[in-house]
């Protein structure tokens, strides 16, 4: 069981790093930039920019949600 419990943490850990630092490549493969708003005066470049930005924030929030309890079963485990 404790196995298991080690095992689970470190799967979640992992995963959700990968998230974390794929974070801009799944933001742009999975459409995420064209359907962000933003509610600002701005135009252009700058207005991609900004969507960009915002993807990639949801997605290592995301991320950081799935790391977060794999470390904390991590330091469960291996107390």
């Amino acid at each position: 069981m404790d196995l298991l419990i080690k095992i689970t943490g470190i799967v979640l850990a992992v995963a959700g790093a990968v998230v974390v630092f794929a974070a801009k490549a799944i933001a742009k493969s999975r459409g995420m930039v064209e359907r962000q708003v933003i509610n600002l005066d701005i135009e252009g470049e700058a207005l991609e920019s900004l969507k960009l930005q915002k993807a990639i924030v949801k997605v290592k929030m995301i991320g950081g949600a799935i790391f977060l309890p794999g470390m904390l079963i991590i330091l469960y485990a291996f107390r």
